[in-house]
């Protein structure tokens, strides 16, 4: 997977583990609760959070998809991470992220690098 798209991916969780902080701590609501006295969200404000909720939903989608796909990881391992992204979405996504998107990779290339017979020796 290219860095580019690695990185993305990365803004993505990042964006959809601090809106479900927000959503935690009951910052946003597109309605309020009876008896409070607010008044209901505007337009502008509802689609914003309808946008933040879309994209934690594409990014747990997207990475519960490359999770079940990953063949280097047992099977039972893949349904263990995308039950703790079912669950514990804040803290499982970047988790995941970071250690088979992000990290993982790189490191089995560079050893394949390493192993490689034609690889030049520094």
């Amino acid at each position: 997977m290219p860095n580019a798209v690695k990185l993305v991916l990365g803004v993505m969780v990042l964006w959809g583990t601090v809106y479900s902080f927000a959503v935690l701590a009951g910052d946003f609501a597109v309605s309020p609760p009876p008896g409070s006295g607010q008044v209901k969200p505007s337009g502008l404000e509802a689609l914003i959070i309808h946008i933040h909720a879309f994209n934690a939903l594409a990014i747990f989608l997207i990475e519960a998809f490359i999770a079940l796909n990953l063949n280097r990881i047992p099977l039972s391992r893949r349904m263990i991470w995308v039950f703790m992204m079912m669950f514990f979405y804040p803290f499982a996504v970047p988790a995941f992220w970071y250690l088979h998107i992000w990290r993982a990779p790189a490191e089995r290339q560079a050893a394949d690098h390493a192993s490689d017979p034609r690889s030049p020796s520094p």
